[in-house]
């Protein structure tokens, strides 16, 4: 059996799941979360500075919050892209995600 150290967390510390759900966000969804968590912006301040519609920027905000939720909890990890259960609609490309010149 592996011995751990007095500081060690068990595999199931909320901060080392939230870390490795973090980690397979893509980097979009992580910059929305620090836009909106750390820089304090708006869901429509966030969508200027990524350069998407508003709309796209409030779907995805929520989808990834669940998704993180659900990690946290156990169900399931996001993925890479944002995650969707099996049958669901896929993500769309990322040149659907910019707004048309």
């Amino acid at each position: 059996m592996k011995r751990r150290g007095p500081g060690a967390r068990p595999a199931t510390d909320p901060r080392r799941c939230l870390a490795r759900a973090l980690a397979r966000c893509a980097v979009r969804e992580r910059l929305l979360l620090a836009l909106v968590l750390f820089e304090r912006l708006t869901l429509a301040e966030a969508a200027d500075v990524l350069g998407v519609p508003v709309r796209r920027v409030h779907r995805l905000y929520a989808r990834l919050l669940s998704d993180l939720r659900d990690a946290l909890a156990g169900r399931r990890a996001p993925a890479a892209g944002g995650s969707r259960a099996a049958g669901s609609r896929p993500a769309a490309p990322a040149a659907r995600l910019r707004r048309a010149s």
